[in-house]
């Protein structure tokens, strides 16, 4: 069995925008607690209702990521050809990345974002017994066996639990951490 924890770096460093510039976001969970954001402050912008449009935008596409993949051979739809022939190859790969634009690192703390980030890897505190996935084993396995393939880890406040698709399980930490409700979401 092979399963993969994912932080979802992209979708991370957005809910770190998110709250360092105090964005409003009703449509997203709010986070397990605030980030100590550091310096970072959010630039003089006229129109916060357009920032935050843009946000949602950009967390939309971030989701990209794990959408399941087409395995069979076709030609490009109308769209992608239409990049294909007008694109270069930087413009291309900006355009079908789900990584966030460098718009969003104006003004953020770095240092205070990794330090964040490190904050909700917490898997290595942990003996290997002790595992959220070895306390939730058969909840785990019957969600292996039905496909899924990654685990997909947030840090939203409360239980969170969110079946994507086939392959893709959104937890939240709490949720994981806690056997009852990680086999809760596992049995989406």
């Amino acid at each position: 069995m092979a399963l993969t924890i994912d932080d979802a770096p992209h979708l991370t460093f957005l809910l770190f925008v998110r709250s360092a510039w105090r964005l409003e976001v009703g449509s997203v969970p709010a986070l397990e607690s605030e980030p100590d954001v550091g310096s970072s402050a959010k630039p003089l912008f006229p129109d916060d209702e357009a920032i935050s449009a843009r946000w949602v935008s950009e967390w939309e596409r971030a989701w990209k990521q794990f959408e399941r993949l087409e395995t069979g051979i076709g030609a490009p739809d109308v769209e992608t050809q239409r990049m294909l022939d007008t694109l270069t190859d930087e413009e291309l790969s900006a355009a079908m990345s789900t990584a966030p634009s460098k718009f969003w690192e104006v003004g953020i703390d770095q240092d205070a974002f990794n330090a964040w980030r490190m904050t909700l890897l917490d898997d290595h505190q942990h003996p290997f017994d002790q595992q959220p996935e070895r306390r939730s084993l058969p909840a785990l396995i019957d969600a292996w066996k039905s496909g899924l393939t990654t685990i997909i880890q947030l840090p939203y406040a409360g239980y969170f639990g969110d079946r994507i698709n086939r392959e893709h399980l959104v937890v939240s930490a709490a949720a994981r951490r806690n056997p009852e409700l990680f086999g809760l979401a596992l049995r989406q």
